[in-house]
């Protein structure tokens, strides 16, 4: 049984793999659930409002194909207030992974350290007065692109397709949860047998959860020294690659952030995380640009690590963590 609460508040020659610290997880984060809802804009067109044509090359002759071949679906509103809602969406869900990691409990659930919750529920706090505006711009355009869509959708146009304003803004939600998880000291009471049983599996979850979160860490890094090393390298003219200021600023803020996201206590990833700290001392857009030396330093010791990391790097099956197992 699992208990939710709301809170808010080196040597690298030899790379060992020692089993993540499932207990060093528990204790130093929490799961957050970030969740959104929208308005829908696509619906699927009815059987008996088209009809596909298609041309059969062996025959010549052009035949009718039908719905349960093609599926066919329409966009209610031409509308850039509502991408712009979308975007944002995936943009906050992004800008979330800078600070937490995956659960792989199931999408919309992040392990989160305690020690950010504060600063991300700041972010989130004003990410989402920032989309309530957006939201309240969309309703405001939303009866005058419904009679854009009536001339742009012809027969296609259906009016129980466009909920009234009332309930349009009902549909867009955002909810924001911060999650515990415990065995019921109460269990132990009425049962020690069934208290074991909850703990050992609770315990082989997360395990299995810190090794996922481990590798989603590693791989984080081994992303941005991917990136940096190609931005870093020069094209077949000789000339530098470009690259924009926030390839620089991603890096740090990865290194920033690393000690509170390492929730599994990795020193291998650690002592790596301080080789590439080292390179980037006192490195910035500017002189990566403008010092070739500081630039083929940097990237041979991305490089470097890098090799390092794929050792590192072990293949494993994603397992989506049912919290009702």
């Amino acid at each position: 049984m699992l208990q939710a609460t709301e809170n808010v508040a080196n040597d690298m020659s030899t790379i060992t793999i020692p089993q993540p610290d499932a207990e060093s997880l528990l204790s130093k984060a929490v799961i957050i659930s970030f969740k959104t809802g929208r308005f829908g804009n696509n619906r699927k067109v009815r059987r008996n409002e088209v009809s596909i044509s298609a041309y059969d090359v062996q025959d010549g002759v052009e035949k009718t194909v039908g719905q349960d071949v093609v599926k066919v679906s329409k966009e209610l509103l031409n509308a850039q207030e509502l991408q712009a809602i979308t975007s944002f969406d995936a943009q906050t869900r992004g800008r979330l992974l800078t600070y937490c990691l995956p659960s792989y409990v199931e999408d919309g659930y992040y392990f989160l350290p305690i020690t950010l919750v504060e600063t991300v529920d700041a972010m989130l706090s004003t990410a989402k007065k920032d989309r309530d505006g957006m939201v309240a711009r969309f309703i405001g355009v939303y009866e005058q692109k419904k009679e854009e869509a009536r001339l742009r959708l012809g027969p296609l146009y259906r009016e129980k397709d466009y909920p009234s304003v009332a309930a349009v803004r009902q549909s867009f939600s955002w909810a924001v949860r911060y999650i515990s998880f415990s065995v019921p000291g109460s269990l132990k009471e009425i049962s020690s047998t069934l208290f074991n049983q909850e703990k050992a599996r609770q315990e082989k979850m997360w395990e299995e959860a810190a090794s996922e979160v481990r590798a989603a860490l590693r791989e984080s890094l081994v992303g941005l020294l991917e990136h940096a090393i190609g931005k870093l390298s020069y094209q077949s003219n000789g000339k530098p690659q470009v690259f924009r200021d926030s390839m620089v600023k991603n890096m740090n803020e990865f290194l920033d952030l690393f000690a509170r996201r390492n929730l599994t206590n990795d020193d291998d990833l650690a002592a790596l995380v301080g080789q590439t700290r080292q390179l980037m001392v006192d490195v910035d857009p500017t002189a990566l640009r403008s010092n070739l030396g500081t630039r083929d330093r940097v990237r041979t010791g991305f490089e470097e690590i890098k090799r390092t990391m794929e050792t590192m790097l072990i293949d494993r099956p994603l397992r989506q963590i049912d919290l009702d197992d």
